[in-house]
């Protein structure tokens, strides 16, 4: 990133750092609008969570001020049987720049864990 007296900065500027203050609620809408009555299959749950993962990244890609980021999205799916499950992530980045978010959405049959991993490309 160049700043305003042309010189190059290694960290995103305050404005262009992620947020997952904005990302929840993105992820939130896809996975309410993927999986809002979806029925727990085992043999399409690799596809789906594919594709949930894939769209994610899409819109994140696209949004504006955090297109400098590189995505990984983990999207796990459950069949709800009422247990319970926990996750967990880590890794060693750049608290200045880089973070994760977590998003769940349960209904009658699933359970889903969606990650996103977000680190800023210098």
């Amino acid at each position: 990133m160049v700043d305003g007296g042309g010189s190059a900065t290694l960290r995103p500027d305050y404005m262009h750092r992620f947020r997952p203050t904005v990302a929840k609620p993105i992820i939130s809408e896809i996975l309410r609008s993927t999986l809002g009555n979806a029925k727990y299959q085992a043999e399409g749950m690799v596809e789906l969570s594919t594709g949930i993962g894939e769209k994610i990244v899409e819109r994140l890609v696209a949004e504006p001020g955090l297109e400098r980021y590189k995505y990984v999205a983990n999207v796990s799916i459950f069949q709800n049987n009422g247990q319970g499950a926990r996750m967990c992530i880590g890794a060693t980045w750049d608290p200045e720049s880089d973070a994760a978010v977590q998003e769940t959405f349960t209904n009658e049959s699933i359970r889903c864990v969606a990650v996103v991993l977000a680190a800023y490309v210098y």
